[in-house]
């Protein structure tokens, strides 16, 4: 019993982290691409873009479903098409992600705070969960709990998953997004 104990602690209290080093830096252009990811691109496209090999987990190739890169930090979600409509990054694991010259990845809800109150995201709303997302932007900023720190795991999606995003019950994002993180 103390072993699974430890290994569950392990496993909820002190995630894997990626040194800063090791992390891409990676670009948002609103509602257009993520680094790499643009929205449209077909699966073996994210792939090819990804370079990570394939997919740790999927429920691809059917339209609404995901692809999970562990080792990228990365989960991608496909719209009705099987085509690229949302990116999660991992703030564990995934790239550094800049909107502007502010990181969005890694970071601490003050931290977000502070920058949301200085307006340069735009107006804001809050979902079911209290997350804020940028409609302007096509931005959702999740929480993950790592270690004694909740930090920031953003969502983006392209233009077909725009309308009500940020919506848990009724939005476009995979109930998979709100279940697992």
């Amino acid at each position: 019993m103390r072993l699974f104990v430890g290994a569950f602690q392990a496993m909820l209290f002190d995630p894997e982290v990626k040194e800063d080093a090791d992390r891409a830096r990676w670009e948002v252009t609103p509602y257009v691409n993520v680094g790499p990811l643009f929205f449209g691109m077909s699966h073996e496209q994210v792939i090819s873009a990804l370079s990570a090999g394939d997919p740790t987990d999927s429920g691809y190739p059917a339209p609404g479903e995901f692809a999970s890169f562990y080792d990228a930090g990365v989960t991608v979600y496909y719209g009705s098409g099987g085509n690229l409509a949302g990116v999660a990054i991992s703030p564990f694991l995934g790239p550094h992600v800049f909107l502007g010259d502010f990181r969005l990845t890694h970071r601490l809800p003050s931290e977000i705070v502070g920058w949301m109150e200085t307006g340069s995201p735009g107006s804001f709303r809050l979902n079911q969960r209290c997350e804020p997302y940028f409609e302007e932007i096509g931005l959702l900023i999740r929480g993950q709990q790592g270690g004694d720190f909740l930090r920031s795991r953003p969502v983006f999606i392209g233009t077909e998953w725009a309308d009500r995003f940020g919506d848990l019950q009724e939005g476009p994002i995979p109930a998979r997004e709100w279940e697992e993180y």
